[in-house]
């Protein structure tokens, strides 16, 4: 689904303005209608794109407020003016009944080419569409590559023109999940990762293009996934360097949601494409749980995450989590010591008794009391190295899989 928002980031609309309507931004359009008639009631079926031309004889600002009723009355999705001859400005009138109706209304002086406009915005609604039914792709198949031979698989690469001697990365845009994105629906979901998929697209075909490189990405409902190539493995970075500088600039310029980007580690042989992936979406998951500051992380960078990465079994994991934690949650529960979050700053502090304290906003005898009721609790002395190292590693797997959040 292609929306009145998406329509004012194609370049054919870079001189033109929102003047009212903004509200109804994210109404679906069909197509594209230049009206050519009195009244067009009888020539749309709903959630068209109307073109209306100031140049037309008879157009004034009568005519626009009966346009704007009917549009409404019809369920378009939003009007463009072209100013023409009859419309220096946008009537005040016309811009009111615009944002009563929610009915996105937009204005450009002079003129605009209606064939050009007509192109890009059916291109964009027949691009959303390939993208929703798109077929198996190249990255498709290499995720498949365990049903493949080596032959196969090398077969797959030349056929793009890609040597399967290139050393390999995977690349995932993932879009945090807002509060307000959560509650929408799948389709609603999908539409917006669509619209995120299009904008990166966008910026990577040119640099990729730029580079010589084919394009090989699939748009998925959580995530839009890259795979990257390269001749040497300090080019391969530098492709990547240059990613984590488009997910900054798109950060920057759109504050709906946040867009994070993960890697994976440089793969040599071309056919650990699926577990290049599995290590990027881990990476990912990291990410969306803001375990790290930034907005971009390597799979190499992760530290000791990557040890839980290759723990095959999540119960073990739990099992040496609650051996080391669950008792200290338990207490938390019970009343307000904050026992965890005082042994996990404790930890980030190195130990450090002036710098936790600091931390949390406590006395030094507070901390004191927590630490020894820490020790009580776990039969464990955690000034001890061994002791300290096991702590740690159970907050690791804490940060990954969280006991309920105590009220």
């Amino acid at each position: 689904m292609v929306t009145c928002r998406q329509l004012m980031e194609l370049d054919i609309f870079h001189n033109v303005k929102l003047k009212a309507g903004r509200k109804g931004l994210d109404r679906a359009v069909s197509w594209v209608y230049a009206k050519h008639t009195k009244t067009i009631t009888e020539w749309v079926h709903g959630r068209e794109f109307i073109l209306v031309s100031g140049y037309e004889y008879g157009i004034d600002e009568a005519e626009l407020l009966k346009l704007i009723e009917e549009a409404a009355q019809n369920n378009l999705s939003g009007i463009l003016v072209e100013g023409g001859i009859n419309f220096k400005e946008m009537p005040a009138s016309v811009i009111k009944k615009a944002d009563e109706k929610e009915l996105p209304l937009f204005f450009v002086r002079g003129v605009i080419s209606f064939l050009d406009v007509t192109h890009d915005v059916l291109a964009l609604i027949m691009e959303n569409r390939y993208l929703k039914i798109q077929n198996v792709s190249l990255l498709d198949k290499l995720l498949n590559a365990a049903s493949l031979s080596q032959k196969e698989v090398d077969n797959l690469f030349c056929g793009t023109g890609i040597s399967p001697d290139s050393y390999f990365m995977l690349a995932v845009f993932n879009i945090n999940t807002l509060d307000t994105l959560s509650k929408r629906q799948t389709t609603d979901r999908a539409d917006v990762l669509i619209g995120v998929a299009r904008i990166l697209e966008k910026h990577i075909s040119s640099l990729f293009e730029q580079m010589g490189k084919s394009t090989i990405y699939k748009v998925n409902l959580d995530s839009v996934d890259y795979l990257l190539y390269a001749d040497t493995e300090e080019e391969l970075m530098e492709v990547a360097d240059a990613l984590s500088q488009i997910n900054a600039n798109v950060n920057a310029e759109h504050h709906d949601y946040d867009i994070y980007l993960s890697f994976s580690s440089i793969l040599s042989e071309s056919r650990n494409v699926l577990n290049g992936l599995n290590e990027a979406y881990f990476t990912g998951n990291l990410l969306n749980k803001k375990i790290f500051a930034e907005t971009s992380k390597h799979f190499s960078d992760i530290g000791s995450y990557q040890i839980l990465f290759y723990t095959e079994d999540k119960a073990k994991l739990l099992v040496f989590r609650d051996r080391y934690l669950k008792k200290l949650y338990e207490a938390d529960l019970e009343g307000t010591s904050q026992l965890m979050e005082t042994l996990h700053t404790f930890l980030l502090q190195g130990g450090n008794m002036m710098q936790t304290s600091k931390t949390l906003f406590i006395h030094r005898n507070t901390l004191q009391y927590r630490l020894e009721r820490i020790e009580t609790i776990t039969g464990r002395n955690i000034n001890g190295y061994q002791a300290r190292r096991d702590f740690v590693n159970a907050f690791l797997i804490h940060d990954l899989f969280p006991y309920p959040e105590v009220l």
